[in-house]
């Protein structure tokens, strides 16, 4: 018995042929529903509704195959959903009316959605399974252009869209021989990957699904109505079918440009920058009445060309996202429902004859979609090859979130050099890593001495040549209550926190411009936004430290240098347990330096932590300001001698206290 443990050439070519003939109807939709609605046996209204009927149960019938996978063999179930997917094509030439159709399409969509679970799963279980599911996306769409050109100038002009269903009959029927290049049944899907290290839902996963789901509805409720759009900027019948072969086309060249462009372009900024071209060609096609029937065609090439292009920077984030896969194998599901969901929609706006409205639908996605990537953009954790042989340089690292983060950034593989001011704990910290199989040089150094930091930095460049990520952690101050200080503490305790940034900030910049590449990290504080009782001179060497590393932003971005501030809340360490102050939505050490690990492994230039404390610090930056100053105000505890003041003035004013 063959089994999918070894997945052969000759299992994946039938995998891609039967997986070409499950999808055939969805890239044929905008021709033969558009044929039923000329022969008036669809309504405009129904277009839509067909659509996402036959999408949606193409959907659940990948389900209902994984439920079969233990109680019936592969080659059964292929059978079974060819031969019916073949009488429901024969079926629909006879339906009429939009409730028959969208039941014979419904159910036409289950079984094939049956093809495409056992197609899929194959895939999946075969060897490079991110390049064949590459390779199947543009098989599948060459495939319905040859057989959009096909029914285009030879089926429909003589045999109608009746003759449209039976060529796809037979297409279904002839697949069966394929069966014998089938395994028998499927291996149990390996739960290892999967598992390891425990996944567990992030908001960056449901975002990326949201905004393919949304992506791939503004496209579909383009392309289910492509024909009669195209018929209203002024194409004839014929025009329009050919238009349609024609996009399918340049699908299959937007799916091999998007293959060889997905390890050359940022994944965000190509899925933005699409998300932008699709509302605006949605646009274009919404002014195109008037403007002839090539300017429509041409939008439509340009939309065709960006349409498949997206598939595997989708998959590419997802993957980062998480590595197991899980997410990445929603993304062929979120597309089929946003493909379904789009003419939904789209439906709602038709009247009559008039679809013009369809193309501003598509734009009101695309609005969103491009808003959900933003978002993404923001929160989602990308990996970059991770730190491992990374040479990273914490300063601050005896303790605290700094030591913490040294232990993990050591386990991931990197060259950890640990500084501070105390040897013992340095010390400690090398015995820990070293006994861990890690990798680790400590040097105890004053980050107030600006000659002892440039020296360090030297050193390190000259024992392994290159200095990767800085992580400037140094600093914090207790609770310090202005009133009681004089100009020598303040400028003191902001040299704390101000002075040992600036002087690895530095010479770490200097060897980064002169290798063009690095990563500077600074744990800044919520409380470089705004002011907060007791901690005015932290408060001020933080905001300093924010603006300061937003002007390195501008002045050294182009050597290739990135960097990255860090807002922490209240975190409970050593340091922090007897500041005095207060500490509300504390995190821990270890939440602390996963927040950290996140944001070093993105691409974001600040990230604020934890989220519920972030947003009550972007909310206090809009509030009027004597609503502020009243709020904090009231955190701030009266000195012993204005309360001996205050008692003295009432008791000799005859009030009570």
């Amino acid at each position: 018995m063959h089994t999918s443990s070894a997945v052969s050439r000759k299992h994946l070519v039938a995998a891609l042929t039967l997986g070409s003939v499950a999808v055939l109807m969805v890239g044929l939709q905008p021709l033969l529903l558009g044929e039923l609605l000329a022969a008036g046996r669809l309504s405009l209204e129904g277009v839509g509704l067909v659509a996402m009927g036959e999408i949606v149960a193409l959907g659940a019938g990948v389900i209902v195959g994984d439920l079969l996978r233990s109680m019936m063999n592969l080659r059964f179930i292929t059978i079974v959903a060819a031969v019916f997917t073949a009488a429901l094509d024969l079926m629909t030439t006879t339906a009429t009316g939009d409730t028959g159709l969208i039941v014979v399409r419904a159910l036409a969509g289950l079984t094939e959605g049956l093809l495409l679970w056992g197609a899929v799963s194959l895939i999946v279980q075969g060897p490079h399974p991110d390049r064949v599911s590459g390779l199947f996306m543009v098989v599948q769409t060459l495939a319905q252009g040859v057989i959009a050109a096909v029914l285009a100038f030879w089926v429909l002009p003589r045999q109608s869209v009746s003759g449209g269903f039976v060529l796809l009959a037979m297409i279904s029927l002839a697949s069966v021989l394929l069966v014998c290049w089938q395994p028998v049944r499927l291996a149990p899907l390996s739960s290892g990957a999967s598992q390891e290290g425990g996944f567990s839902w992030q908001r960056s996963h449901l975002l990326l699904l949201a905004a393919v789901f949304i992506q791939l509805s503004a496209i579909g409720a383009l392309w289910a109505y492509m024909e009669p759009l195209g018929k209203y900027a002024g194409l004839d019948a014929q025009g329009a079918q050919a238009m349609i072969s024609a996009a399918l086309f340049m699908q299959v060249l937007g799916g091999c440009c998007g293959i060889l462009l997905v390890r050359r372009v940022s994944e965000f900024k190509l899925l933005a920058t699409a998300a932008v071209l699709l509302g605006g060609i949605a646009v274009g096609m919404y002014l195109s009445v008037g403007q002839g029937a090539k300017a429509f065609m041409l939008l439509s090439g340009f939309f065709s060309l960006v349409y498949l292009m997206l598939t595997p920077f989708q998959v590419r984030i997802a993957l980062s996202l998480d590595p197991s896969g899980r997410v990445a194998v929603l993304i062929p599901g979120m597309q089929l429902l946003g493909c379904a969901f789009g003419p939904l929609v789209a439906s709602q706006w038709v009247v009559g004859d008039y679809v013009q409205p369809v193309a501003l639908v598509s734009v009101g996605f695309s609005l969103l979609a491009f808003i959900l990537l933003c978002w993404l953009r923001r929160t989602s954790v990308i990996e970059e090859g991770g730190f491992d042989g990374k040479v990273v340089l914490i300063v601050g690292a005896s303790s605290g979130m700094g030591r913490g983060l040294a232990l993990r950034l050591a386990q991931e593989g990197a060259v950890v050099v640990a500084t501070a001011r105390r040897q013992e704990q340095l010390n400690e910290l090398r015995r820990e890593i070293l006994g861990q199989g890690g990798k680790c040089l400590v040097r105890a150094a004053d980050a107030l001495n600006e000659q002892a930091a440039a020296d360090l930095v030297a050193e390190v460049v000259a024992l392994y040549g290159h200095l990767d990520v800085v992580v400037l952690n140094a600093g914090g101050a207790p609770a310090l209550d202005m009133r009681r200080m004089n100009p020598g503490q303040v400028t003191a305790y902001m040299r704390s926190n101000y002075d040992v940034a600036v002087n690895y900030l530095f010479p770490a910049l200097e060897q980064m411009r002169v290798q063009r590449n690095g990563l500077i990290v600074q744990t800044n504080s919520l409380a470089g936004f705004i002011g907060v009782p007791l901690q005015g001179p932290y408060c001020a060497a933080k905001g300093a430290l924010r603006l300061l590393i937003d002007t390195c932003r501008i002045e050294f971005g182009g050597y290739g240098i990135r960097f990255l501030s860090l807002y922490p809340g209240f975190v409970a360490t050593a340091q922090t347990a007897n500041d005095g102050m207060p500490a509300p939505l504390e995190l821990s050490e270890v939440d602390a330096v996963s927040h950290m690990l996140k944001a070093m492994r993105g691409k974001r230039w600040d990230y604020l932590f934890p989220w519920s404390i972030g947003w009550i610090v972007r909310l206090a930056r809009v509030l009027p300001k004597p609503l502020l100053l009243w709020v904090l105000r009231r955190e701030l505890p009266p000195l012993p001698e204005d309360v001996r003041v205050v008692s003295t003035h009432l008791q000799t004013s005859g009030k009570r206290p």
